[in-house]
């Protein structure tokens, strides 16, 4: 047996060292520390039977020291299972097409089809012989192949929470990753600063480092400069505007308490509260930011005083790392010093944009891929955001939707689904997911039928039908839903949860590759069948014909791109409102710009979706017939073409959306001046304001914006289905 695995291994050793070595030293250290593990062995055990020393194994599975043909042989010997007899094809592979994966990516064999398949489409398409019509499928199919398998390839992941302040996100991603402290109030206390809302400046990442470490990108000295000038505008007119907005006096939106809070503690602020003494006395507050704005009557001014005692030009660190002699345990110190950084007290770090905790442990306990939590900023007034809405449009971020129990699903919830799904968003199935997070006796409060339920879980299902039913009208009554009571429950049902979408998400991903690697496969295998092709020239004309008939799009009814934003700034507080106007639109909870791209995004999916969706339904037809067996890959490769030139129109339809309006909106000086002053009149803020919008819209001078996008859209679609006909030419 010992001589037949020594032939087997000499023979796999023809390979060059070149390629063999084209993996690092590193990559191949973890290679052989995967088999040796998936083995069962321990290193001391191995380095015995190899009758090596225990430190030169120790390096080589390191990576510290380069390894030699002879020595991979030795070390593969040694470990013997069939995963080490079959190593040496895996390093011997060479890629040319594709980008190589990691020698531990388990999808190694899946990409290596798919990198031979596409070097036979490429041979195919390069001969002089070949036929235009078979090209160019040839070619959209060696397009298809690398873009599909770059997705199968990236391992790298992200879980993004959303909801409103005080859901529960933080406290969720600290019991999912352990990242808790002993409490004596009886729930442990999270490493991420929780409260009732309103903690968290900014978005924080939670992702895998060498060590225990924060890194802040921080807020630019621009951005710095814009929030202490609305903080001194703040300070110079407290007044606030009545509850339909527009405070009699002016009024004063001032800025976020976060950002507030922080710009304190960089300036080291001090500032006392009202307080009753034991006699009945009360001594009055005292805030030394407000003494320091009564000696000045200028914004300006005030913002030179401020930035000054923040001392800008001494914060400019951009990471901490833990070390043993801190005297600290590592949780602790890292929830202190997420804790100064977040709040602005620690005096080498700036105003952060984004915060990221590093920890040295696989995310989700999972090696294989990386995992980032993100934990978004809460929702405090409209869902529609910028910074949220992002996650829906990424092929590798899982959109976790955070709502508590008695709500489910919340408001916000249900806003952010309805505008993806309006936006021309496809994914969302596999791509987001509901997390319900009940407090303890929530789920036992709830009534089947008008009878209390029995336990927490009976609770669980009833919630679950009828979060179902408010998703119904959506179309998403399928979206998976998850619950997790932080305070009763163990972790792992959160941690399962999450790892569950991601698994979904990279079999979707595999799904894509398999079916694009096997329809590739079929017109390798059916070109030279004459049989084949009539099928094809049969199924070719049915499509084509369908594509004629609908290559032209009407014009949506009802649909315009300002409706977005019109919509948004209904809903919307009046200082949010307020804020959006003196930053010109610029405002994260109100961006004009975000607001307009998916009116824009809104027009398009109204006006080509139903289109995509009813040539879906021609192609099931066809594929639902076995007369047409030889021409499936056909189709399923025109589907694929005309989904992908559906996702294109979107996106470049949200671009011309936000660029035909907003640019010249942010440069109308008189618009936002007209917008400003309707502040401080009183009752009706919102609508005055909403007035306006309109108005700038039906201008003359606006009046063809929409005619512009809408081109762009009719544009786009024919240009799409001319793409997919001449996939479907039989010259």
């Amino acid at each position: 047996m010992e001589t037949l695995l020594k032939k087997f291994l000499l023979g796999l050793m023809v390979v060059s060292k070149e390629i063999i070595h084209m993996a690092t030293s590193q990559e191949i250290g973890a290679f052989l520390t995967k088999l040796r593990n998936d083995a069962g062995l321990k290193q001391a055990a191995l380095a015995k039977r190899l009758e090596w020393s225990g430190p030169l194994l120790s390096r080589i599975e390191g990576g510290g020291r380069a390894i030699s043909d002879e020595e991979l042989d030795i070390i593969l010997r040694g470990i013997g299972t069939s995963q080490a007899l079959s190593a040496l094809t895996t390093l011997r592979r060479n890629w040319s097409l594709l980008d190589a994966p990691s020698l531990t990516d388990p999808d190694s064999d899946l990409l290596w089809r798919a990198e031979e398949v596409a070097r036979e489409v490429h041979e195919l398409a390069e001969r002089p012989d070949v036929r235009q019509f078979f090209e160019r499928r040839l070619v959209r199919y060696k397009e298809e192949l690398i873009a599909a398998a770059h997705k199968v390839r990236d391992k790298s992941y992200r879980v993004a929470l959303l909801g409103t302040i005080g859901v529960g996100k933080s406290t969720a991603i600290c019991r999912a990753e352990g990242l808790e402290m002993p409490s004596d109030r009886g729930m442990p206390k999270a490493v991420l600063e929780t409260g009732s809302g309103g903690i968290t400046i900014c978005e924080v990442h939670v992702r895998r480092g060498p060590s225990y470490g924060v890194i802040v990108e921080p807020c630019s000295e621009e951005e710095i400069r814009r929030q202490v000038s609305e903080f001194a505008t703040f300070l110079l007119n407290p007044s606030q505007p009545d509850e339909d907005g527009g405070g009699v006096d002016g009024g004063s939106p001032g800025i976020s308490r976060e950002v507030e809070r922080a710009i304190r503690n960089m300036a080291e602020f001090k500032r006392r509260r009202a307080e009753r003494k034991p006699d009945g006395a009360v001594s009055p507050a005292w805030d030394e930011a407000r003494e320091l704005a009564g000696q000045h009557k200028e914004v300006k001014d005030l913002s030179v005083e401020i930035l000054a005692r923040m001392a800008l030009h001494r914060r400019d660190r951009r990471d901490i790392w833990y070390s043993d002699t801190s005297g600290q345990p590592a949780l602790e110190w890292l929830q202190g010093m997420f804790e100064q950084i977040n709040n602005g007290r620690h005096p080498e770090f700036g105003l952060p944009k984004r915060i990221e905790l590093v920890i040295p442990l696989p995310i989700l306990g999972e090696n294989d891929i990386e995992v980032t939590l993100v934990d978004t900023q809460g929702i405090d007034d409209i869902a529609e955001r910028a910074d949220l809405e992002q996650h829906f449009d990424d092929s590798h971020t899982i959109a976790i939707l955070c709502t508590v129990f008695n709500e489910a699903p919340a408001t916000a919830v249900r806003q952010l689904l309805i505008r993806a799904k309006e936006g021309g968003v496809r994914t969302l199935k596999s791509h987001a997911a509901i997390l319900v997070l009940p407090r303890p006796g929530d789920a036992l409060a709830m009534k089947d039928n008008g009878v209390p339920v029995h336990s927490a879980e009976e609770g669980y299902d009833v919630k679950a039908e009828e979060v179902s039913l408010k998703l119904h009208p959506l179309g998403l009554d399928g979206l998976p839903i998850q619950f997790f009571n932080a305070a009763e429950e163990v972790p792992g049902i959160l941690r399962h949860f999450l790892l569950q979408r991601i698994r979904a998400v990279q079999d979707e991903h595999r799904r894509e590759l398999s079916e694009i690697i096997e329809g590739a496969e079929a017109l390798l295998i059916n070109y030279e069948k004459e049989q084949s092709r009539e099928v094809m020239r049969v199924v070719a004309r049915q499509l084509t014909t369908w594509l004629s008939n609908n290559a032209t799009l009407t014009p949506p009814i009802n649909r315009r791109v300002r409706d977005s934003l019109a919509r948004a700034i209904r809903s919307a507080h009046v200082q949010t409102i307020y804020a959006s106007v003196i930053r010109e639109g610029e405002w994260a909870n109100l961006d004009y710009s975000h607001q307009l791209s998916h009116g824009a995004r809104r027009v398009a999916a109204a006006m080509a979706e139903p289109r995509l969706r009813a040539f879906q339904e021609v192609a099931v037809n066809i594929l639902n017939d076995p007369e047409f067996a030889d021409a499936h890959d056909l189709v399923r490769q025109t589907v694929r073409a005309l989904s992908s030139c559906f996702d294109a129109l979107i996106r470049k339809t949200q671009l011309v959306g936000q660029s035909v309006y907003a640019d010249e909106m942010r440069a109308d000086a008189e618009f936002w001046r007209a917008c400003y002053r309707e502040w401080g009149r009183g009752r009706g803020y919102r609508e005055r304001v909403a007035k306006r919008n309109e108005e700038w819209f039906d201008d003359t001078e606006h009046d063809d914006s929409d005619i512009r996008v809408i081109e762009t859209i009719a544009a786009e679609w024919s240009a799409g289905v001319a793409s997919v006909e001449a996939l479907l030419e039989q010259n």
